[in-house]
C-alpha cells in the first residue's frame, strides 16, 4: 500500500504563492479553461456551504468540455488525519488534479489532499477572509478544531481562480476578516523590524520589499474597507471591491512568500493559536481573520500605539466584529492571562524579543489588558 506523509519542515526553496492568477467576474462559470491546463481527471473539495454557492457552476464548465467532476464534501476542519483518511480509502485515486472550493478551511484541506494525491491544486475562494488561496501552506488542527500546526507544502499552488461575482455576495464581517489578517503584516513586521537582524534569510532586500508592500497594502485597505464593505450591499464588484479583494489575498500572500513564510506574523497570529488551541469548541465558528484582529488590539499596543489599539477596537465593533475577550465569549481573568502569557512566551515570536529586550514580556502582559476585559 502506498505510503501517505506530509511534510516535516518548510521548503528551503521560496515558494512566492501560486503559477497563475485570475481575478473576473463570473470566472468560475469558465474554469475549465484553467482546470484542463493541469488534468482531466479533476476532483471538486468543497463543504455544503460552498457547494451550494458554486459546485454546480463549476461542474456546469467542465461537461461542457466533456470532463467528469468528482466531488469530496467536507464539512470538517484542515485536519491531516481527515486527509489521511480520505486518501487511504482511495478517495483520490485517478486524480490528477484539485479544486479546492470555499473558505480557509477547505482551501488548507485542498492543499493537503494534492499533496497526497500528487497533483497541483486549483484554488477558488468564495471569501476574501484569508490570503490561504494564494498561499503554499496549510493551517491544521486536530478533529475537535485544536490547533496542531502548519505543513509548508513543497510547490505552490497552480491557480488561484478569484471569482469577483462571487466575492461580492460574501458577508461583510468575512471580507472584513480578510482585509484585518492583511492588515496584520505591517503591524506585526513593524515587531521583527525593531530586533537585530530582523531580515529574512534572504537578507535585508527581502525583508524591505515585504516592508514595503505590507505598508501598500496598510494603507490602501485602511481608505478603503469602510468602503467596500458598503458596496457589498450592491452585490456586484466594484473597483474598490476589487483592490480589497487583490490586497486581502495576493498582497498579503506575496508578502508571507516574500518573507519565507516567516518575519510578517507575531503576537496578533500567536494570540489567533493561542485561542484556537486552548478553546476550539467555543472558537470553531470564528474566521482566522476574526481571531488575529482582536490579536492585533494587543499588538498594537506592545507595539506603544495604545490610543491607535484603541481605536482600532471601536472599529472593529463598527463593522460588528470581536475586538475583546468578551466579545469572543471566552475568559479574561488572571489565569487565562498567564496561559495565554505563556503561550506565546514559548513561540519563536517573543524568544526573538526577550534577549534583546528585558521589558518583552512585563510589556506583553501590559499590552493584553486593551483585550483582557
Amino acid at each position: 500500500m502506498k505510503q501517505f506523509s506530509f511534510p516535516t519542515a518548510p521548503d528551503p526553496a521560496f515558494l512566492f504563492g501560486c503559477g497563475r492568477f485570475r481575478m473576473e467576474e463570473h470566472l468560475l462559470e469558465r474554469c475549465s479553461e484553467e482546470v484542463l491546463k493541469f488534468g482531466c481527471h479533476p476532483l471538486l473539495v468543497c463543504d455544503d456551504n460552498s457547494a451550494a454557492i458554486a459546485a454546480s457552476t463549476i461542474d456546469a464548465s467542465l461537461k461542457a468540455e466533456g470532463v467528469e467532476l468528482r466531488e469530496l464534501r467536507h464539512n470538517g476542519f484542515c485536519c491531516r488525519d481527515d486527509a489521511l483518511a480520505y486518501a487511504e480509502s482511495g478517495a483520490l485515486e485517478g486524480i490528477d488534479v484539485v479544486l479546492g472550493c470555499g473558505g480557509g478551511v477547505i482551501l488548507d484541506f485542498s492543499k493537503c489532499l494534492a499533496h497526497l494525491a500528487g497533483a497541483p491544486v486549483v484554488t477558488m475562494p468564495t471569501s476574501s477572509a484569508t490570503c490561504c488561496a494564494y498561499t503554499p501552506i496549510a493551517v491544521c488542527y486536530t478533529r475537535e478544531g485544536r490547533y496542531v500546526s502548519t505543513s509548508h507544502f513543497r510547490h505552490e499552488v497552480a491557480s488561484a481562480l478569484l471569482d469577483t461575482t462571487i466575492l461580492s455576495r460574501q458577508p461583510p464581517r468575512l471580507l472584513a476578516a480578510g482585509a484585518l489578517d492583511a492588515l496584520a503584516k505591517k503591524i506585526e513586521i513593524e515587531f521583527w523590524s525593531k530586533l537585530p537582524a530582523a531580515g529574512n534569510a534572504s537578507g535585508e532586500a527581502a525583508s524591505r520589499i515585504a516592508e514595503v508592500v505590507s505598508d501598500f497594502i496598510y494603507n490602501d485597505l485602511d481608505r478603503k474597507i469602510d468602503a467596500a464593505i458598503a458596496d457589498l450591499a450592491r452585490g456586484e464588484p466594484t473597483p474598490t471591491l476589487r483592490d480589497v479583494f487583490f490586497d486581502a489575498i495576493v498582497g498579503a500572500g506575496v508578502v508571507s512568500g516574500i518573507s519565507g513564510g516567516s518575519r510578517q506574523t507575531a503576537i496578533a497570529h500567536r494570540f489567533y493559536f493561542f485561542a484556537k488551541q486552548s478553546h476550539p469548541e467555543k472558537m470553531a465558528s470564528r474566521t482566522h481573520g476574526e481571531l488575529v484582529a482582536v490579536g492585533l488590539v494587543m499588538q498594537l499596543a506592545y507595539n506603544g500605539h495604545m490610543a491607535e489599539a484603541e481605536a482600532f477596537a471601536a472599529r472593529l465593533r463598527g463593522w460588528g466584529l470581536p475586538a475583546s475577550m468578551s466579545d469572543l465569549g471566552l475568559p479574561f481573568d488572571d489565569a487565562e492571562a498567564d496561559a495565554c502569557t505563556a503561550f506565546i512566551e514559548k513561540t519563536k515570536t517573543m524568544k526573538a524579543a526577550i534577549p534583546v529586550d528585558a521589558s518583552a514580556i512585563p510589556r506583553l502582559r501590559e499590552s493584553m489588558k486593551v483585550i483582557f476585559k
